[in-house]
């Protein structure tokens, strides 16, 4: 039962080994200062801006779209709504169409968190459908969010979803774990770092009742 005041991490943990998107930058955290040798410990890391759960910002695909340190705060937090699909293959129209959508900024839970947990990309990920992203930015919609590392096909080598989405200013979260959130409406918390010149950025993301 969920209780008033719940806080729900829905980040994933950010580690060496951890998946990744193929070809992206695969996690590297050293240890580069130790308490017994100098008194503190200091550590390094080398990651994608797309590291784990994180944000698309509209210039990932659009020229002179917004970077990520150019959005507003609050297009990242507030009242977002948490809608189950069952199609374990894609996020379809005709899905989208079945249910009420009360919300301008949506996080789509599918079988994608249960391969959150694997060390290898899961090439069989639920992603969305073109006329899916078409649907939702006339709906007004204004993020989306989705439990794996990209939202789009890996068919899909022209990137159309990410484009349409992303060049009518829709954020994009990807790789949020919602394997223990129930459907209905939350209040988010998803802030990205203030990375200049970066299309991308990891977020913590947390949703709150």
């Amino acid at each position: 039962m969920i209780k008033a005041g719940q806080i729900f991490d829905i980040s994933i943990t950010i580690k060496e080994g951890m998946v990744s998107f193929p070809g992206d930058t695969v996690p590297e955290i050293e240890r580069i200062k130790e308490i017994e040798k100098v008194g503190y410990n200091l550590s390094k890391m080398q990651v994608s801006v797309h590291v784990g759960t994180h944000a698309d910002a509209p210039t990932h695909f659009v020229e002179d779209g917004k970077y990520i340190d150019e959005i507003k705060p609050e297009r990242f937090m507030g009242e977002t709504q948490v809608i189950e699909i069952e199609n374990n293959n894609e996020i379809t129209k005709a899905e989208l169409e079945d249910k009420e959508i009360k919300s301008d900024k949506l996080l789509f839970k599918t079988i994608n968190s249960e391969y959150l947990k694997e060390d290898t990309f899961n090439e069989n990920f639920v992603y969305m459908t073109y006329q899916a992203a078409e649907y939702l930015v006339k709906k007004g919609v204004k993020l989306i969010g989705i439990d794996y590392l990209t939202i789009e096909s890996l068919d899909n080598k022209d990137f159309a979803v990410h484009k349409l989405l992303l060049g009518n200013d829709v954020i994009i979260l990807e790789a949020v774990n919602l394997a223990n959130i129930k459907p209905g409406l939350y209040n988010l918390l998803a802030f990205p770092l203030k990375l200049q010149n970066c299309e991308a950025s990891p977020i913590r993301a947390l949703l709150t009742k």
